[in-house]
């Protein structure tokens, strides 16, 4: 499946099953796109955005850790002020960066959020708490591969967190969020059809590998770009709040510093209709939770000997000399039909 190069071969069929099921797709700058949520337009516009040096960026390839990051960074620029960003929606305090906001859909969207809020359905925050728990810093976040990342920020004019995952959990996530995510067409492919897609990189968003080494090496040089691994968020959340605090300039007593903890617990975010997209018409979330099971080591139950054996040369050729490296073993043993390795 892998030729000498590191590159997996992909019967073409294969290929058109999955861009067949993609709303709208487009090819543009040698991504693939779906056009319900993008636009080229929408990529060149925010080209030219001018970020401010206290803005921050989350980037990260699909299904990494995102809304985690953001739920943490939202709650640190709020002064750990937890109850009020549980009357806002994550997408209203840390928007899509290339979110195409003129499609129709999108303004009659907003329009429902701010009938329901009106109407009592959703909560609400006053507006003289909404100014006492403004936020410092505005904070977006993004999929976009670093070399189509506004020309502001990677020049440094603002700060960029990374956050990435274990390819092997990320791919078995992926597969997951294909088959409920409506902007993708809410996916048929099996396993053994996606396991190849996603090892070529002809998907949404691309090559893991390509995503995560360009913004690694890229936070080599670069002191706006911290780089965050999903499994050491796993590992010592505390530690990484410690050092998202400390990148971003922030401080927080020992207080503020607990209720965030706390309130970025996966269980806890798990059941919080504010962070774990509940109601967000994008999301299916009756064929599959947006936030699923939040372990490491889940690829266990889906990766056959075969496909380990093929993903971990392709491993070994693509991070070959990048000193990056993730840990792959399970929290905890799975057990199942669907236990393979």
């Amino acid at each position: 499946m892998m030729d000498g190069n590191g590159n997996i071969k992909v019967p073409e069929e294969l290929k058109a099953k999955y861009l067949f099921r993609l709303p709208q797709a487009y090819n543009f700058a040698d991504y693939i796109w779906p056009g319900l949520l993008m636009s080229p337009q929408r990529i060149l516009a925010i080209r030219d955005i001018e970020f401010q040096p206290s803005d921050i960026i989350i980037a990260s390839y699909p299904k990494s850790g995102t809304t985690w990051v953001s739920e943490l960074v939202s709650a640190i620029v709020h002064n750990g002020d937890t109850e009020a960003i549980k009357a806002k929606r994550q997408h209203e305090r840390v928007p899509w960066l290339e979110l195409n906001t003129d499609y129709a859909w999108v303004k009659l969207y907003d329009f429902w959020q701010s009938a329901q809020k009106a109407l009592g359905y959703s909560p609400t925050v006053k507006e003289e708490d909404e100014k006492k728990s403004k936020p410092v810093a505005r904070v977006w976040f993004t999929h976009l591969p670093l070399e189509l990342l506004p020309k502001s920020a990677l020049e440094g004019g603002c700060r960029i967190i990374y956050v990435s995952r274990n390819p092997k959990d990320n791919a078995v996530s992926f597969f997951h969020f294909h088959q409920m995510a409506r902007f993708l067409g809410q996916q048929t492919t099996t396993w053994e059809e996606f396991f190849p897609l996603y090892a070529s990189g002809d998907i949404y968003c691309g090559s893991w590998f390509e995503h995560v080494l360009s913004y690694w090496t890229f936070s080599r040089v670069n002191k706006h770009v911290l780089f965050l691994k999903y499994e050491d968020m796993k590992k010592d959340l505390s530690r990484e709040v410690s050092n998202i605090c400390d990148f971003i300039d922030f401080d927080l007593d020992n207080e503020a510093r607990k209720r965030v903890i706390h309130h970025c617990t996966f269980d806890t975010m798990k059941n919080n209709r504010m962070a774990n997209r509940e109601g967000v018409w994008l999301f299916n979330q009756a064929r599959s939770k947006f936030m699923r099971k939040g372990v490491v080591g889940d690829w266990k139950n889906y990766f056959t000997v075969g496909q380990s054996e093929i993903f971990d040369q392709l491993y070994s050729y693509k991070m070959k000399g990048s000193n990056l490296d993730y840990e792959f073993d399970p929290e905890e043993p799975f057990e199942g039909e669907k236990t393979k390795l």
